[in-house]
């Protein structure tokens, strides 16, 4: 079974793990080993797996680490499917601490459980400010609780509390009374200054279903994995055309993701200096990255590359900023042998093994280099496409965006091996993209 992406844990094996949860608290090496079991223990679901996370959750020991132990076992238990922990999982519905609360809240729905009675404790949670109303509402969303909208209500007509919120309070009523009166808020959402409040806006927009509200995400200044998951849960069919929206469109248009398709939230009140503009590049809040984007790649191309070449070695250790440079090595026309030489060794890096293999650079590094050089690196095509090697799918849709764009007759058809194979891609958007190149050739 997969972990996660950035699983950076000290592998355990199910004994190791097993044998960890059995140890007292006072023999442990390190406090964090009681979560290290738990987290490990995602990879062997089985009864005896779930008898000791279950036996975990009964333990009234107020240690920090068995509190923080407590809080990944709803989780483990949720996501591998144990309904048998359903009661005691509800039980931590009553838990002093905020945090299992909210992972036990989470937790119901993702079992399939609909009992009106946690429905109504958590309708009930919901008048506690220290409580994460967010995931109380949410919760209720998918628990389908017709019964505590009436608790719901008060929460959106209440404009002191924050966005994301209400937004998960407009969500909810839209999706269990069917009402979409209030959707152009969310929108509006989408918007806002503050970044955590427009990734909360496009998951309220995932969770209400509506692909008309997708153009509206895919024009938000957030992170294109954000966009990406909204087209992927919005645009569910292998399909090319729905409600006027063309897919084949969308999808290169993310995936390249030009600052000026965006509406970016901030702007520059003086004439900021093209230093100041390549250290925008870091920045975490990505309306204000893409800002410094779109305002740098129309500078002069000597002052560019001046700025960027006392960056480099900082710009390679961070994935933020390595992902804005490959943008803008796209932007920026012509650049000279020696400026490309280093650009082409700063996107191969980017596809190096040391990174994870989700990182959101490696798309646009294939693009850039394809850009540069497509008949040099159609040499690659083949790894690009190959689901084994290339395991992200944006990935292996850019090679197919960089076939189509840098090459025609001949050279395209020379691929045509390769776009064979990506046609039954496990990603219906990979094999509708390769079918639609194989039409054309």
């Amino acid at each position: 079974m997969k972990t996660s992406h950035f699983d950076n844990l000290p592998s355990l094996t199910k004994k190791e793990a097993l044998h960890i949860l059995s140890t007292p608290s006072s023999q442990l090496e390190l406090s964090s080993d009681y979560y290290k079991a738990v987290f490990h223990l995602y990879k062997y679901p089985g009864p005896d797996t779930e008898k000791v996370l279950i036996d975990l959750l009964k333990s009234d020991s107020k240690e920090q680490a068995v509190v923080i132990a407590k809080r990944k076992a709803v989780e483990v238990l949720a996501r591998t499917g144990c309904i048998n922990a359903i009661p005691i999982i509800g039980k931590c519905l009553c838990s002093d601490d905020i945090y299992l609360v909210e992972n036990a809240a989470l937790a119901l729905p993702e079992l399939g459980c609909k009992d009106s009675e946690y429905q109504n404790k958590i309708g009930s949670l919901l008048e506690d400010p220290k409580q994460n109303r967010r995931a109380l509402i949410q919760s209720l969303s998918k628990m389908g609780a017709v019964s505590e909208l009436s608790r719901i209500k008060l929460l959106v007509n209440d404009y002191s509390l924050s966005p994301d919120i209400r937004g998960a309070s407009i969500a909810a009523i839209a999706r269990l009374e069917n009402k979409y009166d209030q959707l152009s808020q969310l929108e509006e959402y989408l918007l806002l200054p503050n970044q955590n409040y427009r990734h909360c806006a496009v998951q309220d927009i995932i969770d209400v279903g509506k692909v008309e509200l997708l153009p509206a995400v895919l024009r938000s200044p957030v992170a294109p994995s954000f966009r990406i998951r909204a087209l992927n849960n919005l645009w569910k069919e292998e399909i090319e055309i729905r409600n006027n929206l063309k897919l084949f469109s969308i999808l290169d248009k993310l995936i390249k993701d030009d600052p000026n398709d965006l509406d970016i939230v901030h702007c520059y009140e003086t004439h900021p200096s093209t230093q100041f503009l390549v250290e925008e590049l870091f920045q975490t809040d990505f309306s204000r990255a893409y800002l410094a984007l779109r305002t740098l790649y129309l500078r002069e191309k000597k002052d560019i590359w001046l700025n960027l070449a006392s960056f480099l070695d900082r710009i390679n250790k961070d994935y933020g900023a390595l992902y804005f440079v490959s943008i803008l090595f796209r932007l920026v026309d012509a650049w000279d042998d020696f400026q490309v030489s280093k650009i082409e060794e700063i996107m191969q890096s980017c596809l190096d093994s040391k990174w994870p293999d989700f990182m959101k650079f490696r798309p646009s590094a294939i693009l850039t280099l394809m850009e540069l050089n497509s008949k040099k690196y159609q040499e690659c095509i083949g790894e690009w496409l190959n689901e084994e090697k290339t395991p992200f799918w944006v990935c292996r849709y850019s090679a197919l965006m960089s076939l189509e764009n840098q090459f025609k007759g001949e050279l395209l058809e020379s691929n045509s091996k390769h776009i064979a194979v990506a046609k039954n891609d496990s990603n219906r958007f990979v094999r509708a993209k390769a079918k639609k190149i194989l039409l054309e050739l």
